[in-house]
């Protein structure tokens, strides 16, 4: 009889376990899929102010996008180089910027490069998810 409980208890214990490695398994990969998703959302409302703006595909020099990894996470970095035509002020991009990077919890900052130009990350801790660069035609 007591061979009998012990075997039942293995054999519960054994099941709980797989259990909590497949939840865990689970909640992992959701908080990778997760992330990514967020990259996408990014990409999404920046597009949304660059075309409220008047920017065009034509005025995008150079875009393309990285994977990066640390450790066990993954994430999209996007890269975007845009000429602006006209005498258009990037301060009225700077504004829906802030709120995009407000509305996502991330950190926005802004620099003035050496050639003139200027560009802004969308930044996280140490992971930057987003790199745009203004570059005016002369």
């Amino acid at each position: 009889m007591k061979i009998i409980k012990k075997g039942v208890l293995v054999g519960i214990y054994l099941i709980l376990l797989f259990l909590c490695c497949v939840g865990i398994w689970i909640f992992i990969h959701f908080i990778q899929k997760h992330k990514v998703s967020s990259d996408v959302l990014l990409e999404k409302k920046i597009i949304n102010v660059l075309v409220a703006n008047g920017i065009v595909q034509n005025d995008i020099l150079i875009q393309y996008v990285r994977e990066k990894t640390e450790k066990t996470v993954k994430w999209n970095k996007f890269y975007k180089i845009i000429k602006l035509k006209d005498n258009r002020i990037v301060q009225s991009f700077e504004t829906n910027f802030k709120n995009i990077a407000r509305s996502m919890r991330m950190n926005l900052r802004r620099m003035n490069n050496s050639d003139g130009s200027i560009t802004y990350k969308f930044y996280l801790s140490n992971r930057n998810y987003y790199s745009i660069t203004f570059i005016y035609s002369r």
